[in-house]
């Protein structure tokens, strides 16, 4: 983390400059600020007092407050833009490079928790965390698009509990409900979407308005689920003993990994006939069933795409080292606005990785981290310069950027 920031990188502001139509001159000031800031300012829990401490030019704090809890802009009309930016960008790029132009696009729902630390935070209750159990936290479902090019964190929703909504005087909403909103948000880029969920989202609910856009799915079954195969009741787990005993399985390779695979068609009630891939990763017991309606694909074929959907959880795991969730707000506008300048800030990165290859600034793609370091080498040059040049004394400068 760099703690002196004095101005924006010229890269930055360029793109930064195309979403200078949604805000006023000063609100796009704060907004560019709080981009820059959010950048350097890692994963480490932070509020608005934070990133403006960052600055040697610290701006009244009231001006911030305003700009997170009354915006006169849309946070997701903001991320929905950047992804936009960020496909024509990849689009010149690979004029450049000529490579296939990608026919199926993916689109994979998840949600994520936050940690939080104070029962009077809004929509913050008791969710469950793979890695840490039921905790305290703000869970965000979201949505990530992504093909063979790119990845794109493009829809958030705060997820509260009923008791939580009754408090804030909020319609309640299931995750479910808030998986349906994002598939018919979704607008499609290429001839044909498919949908990835894990089995919390596996349900007819889900399914149909899948269907209803005529976009196909992919999504993780848990083994208690019930289907019918050759006319008789099974639950996953005994299919999967049966198989075993009938010798289906085979090797698949995928991206240099060997996997046990196969699948079979069966019939779910109120999903109907659906295909379903059994697949243990060779040398482990990470056994998975996965069910979907794209029956007319090979083996290969559909455990290829299942893999894709893991693309969320690195995108989670990018945006988390950005800083979302880290932060102090206790209300819950705030930080649903602050999750989306996170990833907004991931999508920056992205566009500025590509431009800076397309300059022939850098000789091959970066990574986040490594985009996030370049930007931090260049405020530190901006910042020398600043003292370099500056016709203030020694102790004016020190007291600018706050040594303490």
């Amino acid at each position: 983390m760099f703690k002196f920031l004095s101005g924006i990188p010229k890269r930055l502001k360029n793109i930064l400059s195309h979403f200078k139509q949604y805000f006023t001159k000063p609100q796009f000031n704060n907004f560019c600020r709080t981009e820059l800031a959010l950048i350097n300012a890692g994963k480490k829990e932070h509020d608005i007092t934070s990133l403006n401490e960052l600055f040697t030019d610290k701006k009244h704090q009231s001006t911030l407050n305003r700009f997170f809890t009354n915006p006169k802009w849309k946070h997701q009309k903001l991320l929905q833009d950047a992804k936009n930016l960020l496909i024509q960008e990849t689009n010149k790029h690979h004029l450049q490079l000529p490579s296939p132009t990608p026919n199926t696009e993916h689109r994979s729902i998840d949600d994520t928790v936050c940690r939080k630390y104070s029962k009077n935070t809004e929509m913050a209750c008791y969710n469950y965390s793979s890695t840490q159990g039921k905790i305290l936290s703000h869970d965000y479902v979201t949505s990530v698009y992504h093909n063979d090019q790119i990845k794109i964190p493009d829809n958030i929703k705060l997820y509260g509990s009923k008791k939580k909504c009754e408090q804030k005087n909020v319609p309640f909403k299931t995750k479910i409900e808030f998986a349906c909103e994002i598939i018919d948000e979704h607008t499609p880029l290429t001839k044909q979407t498919i949908i990835h969920w894990d089995s919390w989202y596996m349900c007819r609910e889900v399914v149909e308005h899948c269907k209803s856009h005529g976009y196909r799915w992919i999504g993780d079954v848990k083994s208690n689920r019930v289907v019918y195969y050759r006319g008789e009741k099974f639950s996953l787990s005994s299919l999967y003993d049966l198989l075993c005993e009938e010798g289906r399985f085979v090797d698949v390779v995928v991206d240099g990994e060997v996997y046990l695979v196969c699948g079979v068609k069966v019939y779910v009630v109120e999903i109907g006939e659906v295909l379903i891939l059994v697949n243990v990763k060779a040398g482990t017991n990470d056994l998975h069933f996965l069910c979907s309606d794209l029956v007319e694909l090979s083996v290969f074929e559909l455990l290829e795409f299942a893999l894709k959907r893991h693309v969320i959880e690195e995108v989670h795991k990018e945006v988390k080292a950005l800083g979302l969730g880290e932060y102090q707000f206790q209300q819950s506008e705030a930080a649903l606005i602050h999750a989306h300048l996170v990833c907004l800030a991931f999508v920056l990165l992205y566009i500025l990785r590509f431009r800076l290859l397309r300059y022939g600034i850098k000789k091959a793609l970066l990574t986040t981290d490594a985009a996030v370091k370049w930007v931090q080498g260049q405020v530190g040059g901006m910042f020398v310069h600043m003292v370099r040049d500056s016709k203030e004394s020694t102790r004016s400068l020190l007291r600018r950027i706050n040594t303490k």
